[in-house]
């Protein structure tokens, strides 16, 4: 069956170990062969022994047929076995430096700057060192035949005789006695067993041989037989009508095989068979063949079947040997030993011995590619050649083993082969009587090859460093291909481990003085190491930075600081001296910059290297092309291309901060305005570019830190910078060169000692509008050498398609700059009077000044705080001058005091939940929503009125009052946004302003803790006791209360005293007092309060389809005061009502956002109101009696007083048109879970003590029945209280007397005393029906036997709401009631 033709590695083995054939030949021959340019027929022949197509079917030596398609053979002129010298280390680096001369040293094709090139990796490593492919070629050629194999013994013996000469047989005859052929029968593996072969050649110089070589020849076979051929050559006679084409191809063919024989012998551009023709070319292809197919290939399939023979007892096994064993032990002493010394010591078998034997039939086995059958007669001699000792041949049978195992296609694994080599190396290097250093070297070459075939290349590290470190240049050959061999894993390359390797051969290549080769490994491991730190860098989350290659222009990514420190230093220093050796000045600098990267260098060495570094640059300042220091030092256009770029010191551009007016206070920047109270904000699309107006400093901040671990100098550090002027500003300044459009500062000199980091600021003024890109510093570094930083931001990570996901792509990098802009506004803000201390609930006055710096209006000016509770913002003015600005400051008053302050009043106020968190200072003033701030009619409004814009040069004050607010430690945000082009009513989208913020530290310690507590009222149950207790909690410090105010939409609130003039009420240090008021409801219009508002403004947004967007109606709020010092406080004060609804508005947005999380922000305000009808907010106002004279307030938002007001779940009732259609299953599930957490808040609340109707008893009369009898009489009038402010209740009164026994227990609260006997009587049932919000009198009796106080509270009240019916709703609450007394109701019955 045929067998695929073998690969190129397994080609060169079986070449390797092809046969061999000795060639004799007459002196006329050699003449023949002259005239042709060759020196022997065996040169002659030479070209026509590879690949001799014999596609004949032969037998193995099981006697199985297999196809041999084709065959090589080697021609030889002589044979001996000769004492081989050792080599010395001298020779083999002369051999490798031979190999070296002709080839290329500098390209490195599978390296690059960005790593490793994947389509340079498919080609084989021959390719990247072709000097070890000559070395390989050149090494196998000087092999000479040994005693332990039968590889260089010839086969056969051919004898070339001419046509020409008298006796041709006699010559023939002659030859077969050489001294050569006897060697061979004597010497030779082949004994008297070789085959001879006969060649007769008639050259066609000799016209006359013509027509008598015929019967030359006949007489040649009739003398030695078939094994003979005529070949006829020189058959080009007439040389001037020869085709030069024809002889180009002619003589290339034997040029071509001397360069693969003889790769390091000079052979200059000789022509080889100028006197052959095609023909005679064919004719000595066919002779060869002819050769091959009759005689060699059958005499060798002949010697296999003999040998096979012979050695077959050998060859089975256990038997075999155990006769060999029982014949050395016990057998006669007359018996001849088998084995021999060679001439180098070693132990080696004759020739006719069995073991002898069988190694020559594996040999011819595996000569013919009889593979299997091969290795099979090798592990059967190799053991009886260890048990001789004979360690030579067994290292060569080891070596066989291993090597068919790797010619059949078979993949073993590693164990199976690797320990045949190993064994062998070993052998020959260590066992032999001297080292066998050439067959060692033999056996690591055929492994690597075979290995490299297979692809094994995980391998080949292991074999190649097995070479011998004593030999020199070949070990640095042998680490290399080591190297290359990491290269070509199949997984990825391991470029670390060709890094090491590489190294390795660099260092083997200095010793043995190959400067060349050793610069080009230490140049893979920079560019590789490059390569494997841009590796790491693109798997993390930064863009690794894109430097140019060091073989182009430029420091290379390769020369960036590695992880392997010492190795870098090393490899920099190292080619920075070959550099300088070689006067390549541009490279010596670039290697000796790089070694200023790393901290991880000695102190000595780091100041060796820099010295080094600023003397090179001296030396070879001329040859840089530096034109003039001055140039260099001013750092403008072009300074770039004239310095150098050096890794010290580092300035990481993503740390660099352009900062605009750096000389004011607040962090500047361009945000993002919009309403709803958020913060402004970065712009969307996340630019970080930045502005600045004509005229304004721009301070450069750059950190710069020194990595080496020695101090350096900068001087004459600045900024390289380039102005594209604006279109409208070169036309207005025109072609006036002479005035520059900026200036930079220079910094003199920056020091930085060993691993310092220091803030360097370079400030640069413009003076016309344009972009001003900053393109890197310069400096010189230690007042010497000029060098340029490059300064870029790194692009960021793309995310937006798949293939960006999967293979890391950046965006382009970024250009640090700014654009000066003439219409950018620049508004400089100063904060005056803003305390660090406060005091809890005490307000303190500061301003906030506004100046505008350019020579445009500001539009719109806008400020937001992040406390709004923390701040009152009051009107702003435009002042002129300091006095104007101190006479507004102290006009300014938050408190106004007043004698005549009314004890309940009465004020329309709107009632809309917008945000308080931002003003408008200039421009038109709009509220949350986006709509113009105004004054409703008849409305009080609190609105801040702003100035329309504010001019050039012009200030405006803004009084700011701070109040501490809570105590504790704060950190308050004021941001200060401005514009010159954009008005106010475009926050509703959103607009870009220029913004400067401030960032306010306030420290608020405890002054008074102020609780609220509320008590029912025995007497009348609407009614409430509300009890204020407040603790002066500061040491040796008295206050003043001044007054409390209480506001809401229900309730007035009345001092519970009875004498009706002021008193003063003050509170020492650590003292407490209690302020007790009585809560009484007031009349209203169910209709329009704000709790049936948001019932349906939540309902729409619940179930409706568009979102409400209506705002809740005014609300007349109930201010109820009491004055409690000399003074009071007009609580509806423009100033005060603004800040106490801000106030109140951010408690309660606070509320609302973590009550319902589910619901936006954004519709709060048409959602819910401001106030609410049933809660209470208390004001307490204060002052400091002595001391500084501070003044302030507390206050208590939403008082509960208990009463029935949770309506939320009304709103989850769907109205009677339905709930709106969801389209989407999610959406649909988004309502549920919206009501549910709606109604899970309103069952949270559900655990407080709340009764929609409540029972009043109250004795109107008592009389006698008779005047002899002690019964009496007493009127009793029963009121019914209905809390409820939307529902009417249809109620029964049933009183219940003691005797009734059976309820007296669950109606009669306990009460303590003797009590008189007493019954109801008269009509003790009683139906009503009460509105909401009202009450219900009727008339009862109760009979006494006895005066006294009796306790009458025994009844029972059952209700039901009017609409209970329509509360469909699974959330609404129930609407039925059944109530009992709580608390005695005690009458005193007395005449």
């Amino acid at each position: 069956m045929p067998r695929p033709t073998l690969a190129q590695k397994r080609d060169f083995v079986a070449k390797a170990f092809c046969p061999r054939a000795l060639v004799l030949s007459t002196p006329a021959i050699a003449d023949a062969c002259a005239v042709n340019n060759c020196s022997t027929f065996a040169d002659l022949l030479a070209p026509f022994g590879q690949d001799v197509s014999t596609q004949i079917t032969i037998q193995d030596g099981q006697g199985a047929p297999y196809f041999l398609d084709k065959l090589n053979i080697k021609f030889t002129t002589d044979f001996k076995i000769e004492k081989r010298s050792t080599h010395s280390r001298t020779e083999i680096d002369d051999l490798v430096h031979t190999s070296v001369l002709d080839s290329d040293q500098t390209n490195v094709p599978f390296l690059t700057e960005h790593g490793v090139d994947p389509s340079a990796l498919s080609s084989d490593t021959s390719v990247w060192a072709p000097w070890y492919t000559l070395f390989r070629q050149q090494w196998m050629t000087t092999m000479q035949p040994s005693e332990h194999e039968s590889f260089m013994h010839p086969v056969a013996c051919v004898l070339v005789a001419s046509g020409s000469e008298d006796d041709p047989v006699g010559a023939l005859r002659t030859l077969q006695a050489h001294a050569a052929v006897n060697r061979v029968q004597t010497q030779g593996f082949s004994g008297a067993n070789v085959l001879f072969y006969y060649v007769l050649v008639h050259d066609g110089r000799d016209p006359g041989v013509l027509q008598t070589i015929d019967h030359t020849f006949d007489q040649v076979r009739r003398a030695f037989g078939q094994n003979s051929s005529l070949l006829k050559i020189n058959s080009n006679t007439d040389l001037i009508d020869a085709d030069t084409s024809e002889q180009s191809k002619i003589s290339s063919i034997w040029a071509n095989t001397l360069s693969t024989t003889q790769p390091l012998d000079p052979h200059p551009d000789s022509v080889f068979g100028s006197m052959l023709n095609m023909r005679d070319v064919t004719a000595l292809r066919d002779t060869v063949k002819q050769m091959m197919v009759r005689g060699i290939v059958p005499h060798m399939q002949y010697m296999i079947r003999v040998l096979s023979d012979q050695t077959a007892n050998q060859r089975r096994g256990i038997t075999g040997r155990l006769f060999s064993a029982g014949r050395r032990y016990f057998g006669t002493a007359a018996k001849a030993s088998n084995t021999l010394t060679g001439i180098d010591g070693d132990t080696y078998f004759r020739y006719d011995s069995a073991e002898a034997q069988m190694r020559k039939l594996a040999d011819y086995s595996f000569m013919l590619k009889d593979f299997r059958f091969a290795q099979s007669v090798y592990q059967v001699a190799r053991r009886d050649f260890q048990s001789e000792k004979a360690w030579k041949c067994y290292a060569g049978a080891q070596e066989m083993v291993g090597v068919c195992k790797l010619m059949l296609e078979v993949h073993a694994t590693r164990a199976e082969f690797d320990s045949n080599f190993e064994d062998a190396v070993t052998m020959y290097l260590h066992k032999t009587h001297a080292p066998c250093q050439h067959l060692a070297i033999r056996c690591i070459i055929i492994y690597y090859e075979l290995l490299k075939h297979h692809k094994l290349y995980s391998f080949a590290p292991t074999t190649l460093l097995r070479v011998p470190n004593s030999s020199g240049a070949l070990r640095a050959m042998a680490c290399e291909q080591a190297a290359y061999a990491f290269l070509k894993f199949p997984n990825r390359p391991e470029l670390r481990k060709f890094s090491f390797y590489a190294m390795l051969a660099a260092q083997e290549y200095q010793r043995a003085g190959i400067a060349s080769l050793a610069h080009r490994c230490l140049r893979m491991v920079r560019l590789s190491l490059g390569a494997t730190l841009a590796t790491d860098e693109s798997e993390s989350s930064e863009k690794p930075v894109d430097d140019k290659s060091l073989d182009g222009s430029g420091t290379s990514r390769a020369l960036a600081s590695s992880n392997w420190s010492s190795i870098d230093s090393y490899i920099n220093h190292e080619l920075g001296t070959q550099c300088m050796a070689a006067q390549d000045y541009d490279h010596a600098l670039q290697y000796f910059m790089a070694l200023m990267g790393s901290d991880q260098i000695p102190p000595k060495l780091q100041s060796k290297y820099l010295q080094e570094l600023l003397q090179l640059y001296l030396e070879s300042s001329d040859k840089l092309d530096l034109e003039s220091e001055k140039e260099l030092a001013a750092g403008l256009d072009g300074a770039q291309n004239k310095r150098v770029e050096l890794s010290v010191p580092t300035i990481d551009a993503r740390m660099t901060r352009v900062i605009m007016s750096p000389d004011l206070e607040g962090e500047d920047g361009v945000l993002e305005w919009r309403n709803g109270g958020a913060a402004p904000s970065a712009l969307v699309n996340g630019s970080a570019d930045h502005r600045c107006s004509v005229g304004e400093s721009v301070a450069v901040l750059l950190v710069v830190k020194n990595p080496l671990t020695i101090g350096i100098t900068l001087n004459g550090f600045t900024l390289d910078c380039h102005f594209d002027a604006a279109l409208d500003a070169k036309a207005t300044n025109g072609d006036e060169s002479e005035s520059p459009a900026f200036a930079i500062t220079t910094v003199d000199t920056v020091v930085l000692e060993g691993g310092q980091t220091s803030m360097v600021t370079v400030t640069i003024t413009t003076h016309c509008a344009g972009r001003l890109t900053i393109r890197g510093a310069t400096y010189l570094l230690c007042d010497i050498l000029p060098t340029y930083k490059t300064l870029k931001m790194p692009g960021k990570r793309l995310n937006d398609t798949m293939e960006q996901r999967v293979t890391p792509t950046y965006s382009a990098d970024i250009q640090l700059g700014f654009q000066v802009d003439a219409s950018f506004p620049r508004l400089e803000a100063v904060l005056e009077d803003f305390p660090d201390t406060l005091m809890s609930g005490s307000m303190q006055r500061a301003l906030v000044r506004l100046t505008n710096r350019t020579q445009q209006s500001c539009q719109s000016i806008m400020l937001w705080l992040s406390h709004p509770s923390f701040f009152d913002v009051a009107s702003p003015q435009l002042v002129d001058t300091d006095e104007e600005s101190a006479e507004l400051a102290e006009s300014q008053s938050m408190y106004v005091y007043s004698d005549n302050v009314e004890a309940t009043s009465e004020v329309l106020t709107a009632n809309v939940l917008r945000d308080c968190s931002m003003f408008v200072l200039a421009g038109p003033a709009i509220a949350s929503d986006g709509s113009a701030a105004g004054t409703e009619c008849g409305v009080k409004s609190h609105a801040l009125i702003p100035v329309e814009t504010l001019g050039p040069g012009e200030s405006l004050l803004v009084p700011v009052w701070i109040r501490g607010d809570r105590v504790g430690a704060h950190t308050l945000s004021m941001a200060i946004g401005a514009s010159t082009t954009q008005s106010t009513r475009a926050l509703t989208t959103g607009c870009k302003m220029r913004t400067r913020k401030f960032e306010i530290d306030l420290v608020v310690t405890p002054s008074l803790r102020v609780n609220a507590f509320v008590r029912p009222s025995v007497q009348n149950p609407h009614e409430r006791i509300l009890g204020i207790e407040i603790e002066n909690v500061q040491s040796g410090l008295d206050i003043q209360l001044v007054q409390s105010t209480f506001t809401s939409g229900h309730y007035e609130l009345l001092p519970l005293r009875t004498d009706t003039t002021p008193r003063v009420v003050q509170i020492g240090s650590k003292q407490t007092v209690n302020l007790m008021y009585k809560a009484r409801p007031r009349a209203r219009d169910v209709q329009a309060q704000p709790e049936q508002f948001t019932i349906s403004a939540l309902q729409q947004y619940i179930f409706a389809k568009d979102k409400p967007t209506a705002v809740p109606a005014p609300i007349r709020l109930v201010h109820s005061n009491a004055v409690l010092g000399h003074q009071g406080i007009d609580s509806t004060h423009s100033s005060l009502q603004a800040y106490i609804a801000r106030s109140q508005a951010h408690r309660r947005r606070t509320m609302l956002c973590n009550a319902y999380p589910l619901i936006p922000e954004k519709f709060h305000s048409a959602l819910f109101p401001l106030y609410e009808t049933f809660g209470i907010d208390f004001v307490l106002f204060w002052s400091e009696t002595g001391g500084k004279g501070r003044t302030g307030h507390h206050s208590i938002t939403g008082i509960d007083l208990g009463v029935p007001h949770d309506y939320i779940n009304e709103a989850l009732t769907p109205p009677a048109s339905g709930a709106a259609r969801m389209w989407l299953k999610d959406t649909e599930h988004d309502r549920q879970e919206l009501i549910q957490s709606i109604a899970n808040r309103s069952a949270a609340s559900a655990h407080r003590t709340e009764r929609t109707l409540d029972v009043a008893l109250r004795l109107t009369g008592v009389r006698r029945v008779s005047e002899a009898d002690a019964l009496c009489v007493a009127d009793i009038e029963v009121s019914v209280y209905n809390h409820s402010w939307q529902h009417a209740y249809n109620a029964t009164l049933r009183l219940i007397s003691p005797s009734e026994s059976d309820q007296a227990s669950e109606t009669k609260p306990e009460s303590s005393g003797p009590q008189a006997a007493w019954t109801w009587c008269g009509v003790t049932t009683h139906t009503l029906s009460v509105d909401p919000l009202g009450s219900v009198c009727v008339q009862a009796q109760v009979a006494c036997s006895a005066l006294g106080i009796i306790d009458v509270g025994m009844w029972e009240l059952s209700a039901t709401a009017v609409n209970a019916t329509a509360a469909t709703s699974p959330y609404a609450k129930s609407l039925e009631c059944k109530l009992h007394p709580l608390h005695p109701s005690f009458i005193n019955v007395t005449i």
